[in-house]
């Protein structure tokens, strides 16, 4: 996933997203962690840690409960995955997201934008994560056109961040761009980005999703018994 850093006029020496897969969920509603559950032959949060592996070549930081390391998550090294352990996953999403986010900045400090991916959406697809980040670029771009060369500053008018909808829904993941960044690392709580998103909304992409995928995720045992369902009707010839 890439931007060009001539979108904003940039001086800047990397112009890729790089994604955050969050993990380290304590998984209170279903009473177990749900990153650990079998989904096929694979643990829901190996699927989207794949899932995001598959859809870019920039970095991708896994931020696990220590639980999901100790089960050996992720089963395989690569060299485009650092794995992140909070140990601290009762201070809610906000530890993790800032724990991420200090991990992809230290990989590649110059970064344009960050992807947010749940791993309780075990079927996000490494097209909706790239589809989803070119339209942000896409709309970086557009807003850079005309500007003037040779600064390193974000477009004016340009978005800041992005997310998924589907019928109207709002869903997951979100892109969130270098402007929003010392946000994010002054987040506090379980409420995620929400509070940025919700701040700038003006400046939110919205991207119509080609399908529902982005609003599923494996929140309670009937959201997992029908996720199991939905992956036997999907494997069906």
């Amino acid at each position: 996933m890439e931007i060009q850093a001539t979108a904003w006029g940039g001086d800047m020496t990397s112009s890729r997203i790089g994604i955050i897969v969050l993990a380290a969920g304590q998984g209170t509603r279903m009473g177990r962690l749900k990153q650990l559950l079998p989904l096929g032959d694979q643990p829901l949060a190996q699927r989207v840690i794949d899932a995001a592996l598959a859809a870019t070549a920039g970095p991708v930081v896994a931020v696990l409960h220590p639980a999901v390391a100790a089960a050996d998550i992720p089963r395989r090294p690569h060299p485009c995955l650092h794995p992140v352990v909070n140990p601290w996953p009762e201070q809610g999403q906000a530890r993790s997201l800032r724990l991420g986010l200090r991990a992809l900045l230290q990989v590649e400090p110059a970064l344009a934008a960050a992807m947010i991916v749940l791993a309780d959406q075990p079927f996000i697809t490494p097209g909706v994560l790239a589809d989803l980040a070119g339209a942000f670029a896409r709309a970086v771009k557009q807003a850079a056109t005309g500007s003037a060369p040779g600064g390193a500053s974000w477009p004016s008018g340009a978005p800041v961040a992005a997310r998924p909808f589907w019928q109207g829904r709002p869903g997951h993941p979100v892109v969130i761009g270098r402007p929003l960044f010392a946000g994010v690392l002054a987040l506090a709580g379980d409420e995620g980005a929400r509070p940025l998103l919700q701040r700038y909304r003006d400046r939110v992409l919205g991207w119509p999703a080609p399908g529902p995928e982005v609003t599923l995720d494996v929140d309670t045992w009937a959201d997992y018994l029908a996720a199991c369902r939905l992956l036997k009707k999907e494997e069906q010839p």
